[in-house]
């Protein structure tokens, strides 16, 4: 298996712990999450940085998908962070940050608390998905 696969799984297994990491902190403290979602798209740094990370992640699960046994998982979810990404980056700043303020504002502690457990069992699903991706590869050779 070549370098870039190993880097891309190493990129979507960081994901996968984001999402499990995230989960948590939206269930114990979603008045951090809101103010870290409001900051989306504030400055120059973080609006690229937060885009071009989520270019990389599309990127890692796209090349995950060329040799997945999930491949219509991993090439769905990896077309939509590229394609979300690229649409951001042609999106004034100053949209960018107004609707991540408005999508801070709208949701509650109790709705963060709600989704939490989406994005802790999205996380391990993933950890799962790659665990048997890469066992399959290994059974090769």
């Amino acid at each position: 298996m070549g370098s870039l696969f190993i880097l891309s799984h190493f990129i979507v297994i960081l994901f996968a712990l984001f999402l499990i990491f995230s989960g948590y902190l939206m269930f114990f403290k979603p008045e951090s999450v809101r103010k870290i979602i409001a900051k989306a798209g504030s400055t120059y740094l973080i609006n690229y940085s937060e885009l071009v990370v989520r270019l990389l992640i599309g990127i890692a699960f796209y090349t995950v998908s060329l040799l997945s046994i999930y491949e219509l998982f991993f090439l769905v979810f990896g077309y939509f962070l590229i394609g979300s990404a690229l649409i951001l980056m042609l999106v004034p700043i100053k949209t960018h940050n107004k609707f991540s303020r408005k999508a801070s504002e709208f949701l509650k502690p109790t709705y963060l608390k709600f989704i939490a457990p989406i994005s802790l069992i999205s996380g391990l699903l993933v950890l799962l998905i790659i665990y048997k991706q890469i066992e399959s590869l290994n059974n090769l050779y």
